[in-house]
């Protein structure tokens, strides 16, 4: 849809841009409601101590590594979430220690604030304290410690995620390809500066609101926890083998000849497994196929539309807002609420969310994402204990060594509905359902505290 904005000459160009979508009537409405709010209004720039993004030449990201003191962590943007300002902790890559030496200002410290300066650039978040030691960030994310003596920096990431942040954070993106952030256009955004008073009210709501989600984390461990302890495959041993023998009828029987299609490890995963068991997922919950395509849907009809990487925390729910049927670009599946999802591409990111959404508005996702659905009503094994299980590492070492291909390795359905489901997890279910709801409850609550410390900014700046 075409927009317009009337735009006197004189105020063209004054950083070096005449594109029009510097000029979009919202943003230049927000600088107006900023101009008029009564404020003190200051650059972001002005607020910083320091402020940092790392090119790095030739670094390659690993999985875990088998001697962890030769590297170091390294997060990328995918794991900050896009609808809170968390980071996960569970899929972080490893580079070598060189890196570490060669790049210290890529070294995270507890309190910075991380913005996404590369692609969309939607992404922020703030660095808890207790995020592990020794890990480097992406060049994808710009590292900004704020002046505590000027800003609450809490105070700060809510400004940053509130509707002036994000507009005038996606101002500043340039380049046609690869959208890019300069350090010059993201020290330009104008902030708002309220009294410390209100600055510290704010803020606090924000640490709450984190404090909630951690809880969320916290409380989806305690069920991944629970699960390994019934399981009791504590002493499983998932250690890769680097030459083994296997009879060629079982490569012709699977129809792989891939070494690690057959690693020892997923056997003995699988063989664990299946001695507690009484059957396979596929008795269960079957894969859904069925699709969208944009190309046969109204364009003007709405869908939410869920992305890979918005599985890396274990819920899809109605925080991604509808889009027309019409900008869907690509083949999707369709969604149902309690559906679990988990992505067949890349299993060592865990990918695997539940399906909370409402019924409103179709739930569509990438193609890339196996649909598990229930095959029976008050099926023993609850949606919230498979997600729990599917993440558990007997079952993440069977999808690893499942995979095929090396740039975007992948495993198969058949291979995900032919693991056994040990009858202990049937037994506990309903406990982890209602581990699961609970922390999803405090995922909920952080949500509402973050939206509403968001609410009060934008009361701040212009109210009707």
């Amino acid at each position: 849809m075409a927009v317009w904005s009337a735009v006197r000459l004189s105020r063209l160009g004054g950083r070096m841009r005449i594109d029009p979508e510097f000029y979009q009537p919202h943003l230049l409405t927000y600088e107006r409601e900023l101009a008029q709010s009564g404020l003190s209004v200051v650059p972001l720039g002005s607020l910083a101590i320091h402020g940092y993004r790392v090119i790095y030449e030739n670094t390659e990201i690993i999985e875990e590594p088998e001697d962890v003191t030769r590297y170091v962590r390294f997060l990328q943007a995918a794991q900050l979430e896009s609808g809170f300002p968390s980071i996960s902790h569970a899929a972080l890559g490893w580079v070598s220690r060189s890196d570490w030496n060669r790049y210290p200002q890529g070294r995270i410290r507890p309190g910075e604030i991380l913005i996404e300066v590369k692609g969309s650039a939607e992404k922020v978040a703030i660095v808890p304290e207790d995020f592990p030691n020794e890990t480097l960030v992406t060049g994808t994310l710009f590292k900004l410690t704020a002046n505590s003596a000027l800003v609450d920096s809490h105070y700060l990431l809510s400004y940053l995620l509130s509707k002036y942040g994000k507009g005038f954070r996606e101002r500043c993106l340039t380049n046609t390809l690869i959208g890019f952030v300069s350090k010059e256009e993201l020290y330009a955004i104008p902030v708002p500066l309220p009294p410390k008073s209100v600055q510290k009210r704010i803020g606090d709501t924000v640490r709450k609101a984190i404090a909630q989600h951690s809880a969320f984390i916290a409380g989806i461990r305690d069920a991944e926890t629970l699960v390994a302890d019934t399981l009791g495959l504590h002493e499983l041993d998932t250690t890769p083998t680097t030459t083994y023998s296997r009879k060629f009828s079982d490569l012709n029987a699977a129809n792989r000849f891939g070494a690690e299609y057959f690693m020892p490890s997923k056997q003995r995963a699988l063989d664990a497994l299946a001695s507690k068991s009484s059957g396979t997922l596929s008795e269960h919950y079957s894969s859904v196929r069925k699709l969208f395509d944009a190309a046969d849907a109204d364009p003007g009809d709405s869908v939410r539309n869920f992305d890979l990487t918005e599985a890396l925390e274990p819920v899809l729910d109605d925080r991604v807002p509808p889009m027309l049927a019409g900008e869907v670009g690509s083949i999707k599946k369709y969604f149902e609420t309690n559906d679990v999802v988990i992505s067949r591409l890349r299993s060592y990111l865990k990918e695997i969310a539940l399906v909370r959404t409402s019924d409103t508005t179709p739930s569509v996702g990438s193609s890339e994402f196996i649909v598990l659905r229930s095959r029976v009503q008050n099926n023993a094994l609850t949606p919230e204990a498979l997600l729990i299980y599917l993440r558990s590492l007997p079952v993440q070492t069977v999808l690893k060594w499942s995979q095929d291909g090396s740039q975007h390795p992948r495993f198969n359905e058949a291979d995900l509905l032919a693991i056994p489901v040990p009858i202990v997890i049937l037994k506990m279910s309903h406990d982890l359902r209602h581990l699961v709801n609970r922390a999803l409850e405090a995922r909920s609550d952080a949500i509402t505290l973050l939206d509403n410390a968001q609410a009060e900014i934008e009361r701040l700046v212009y109210s009707e």
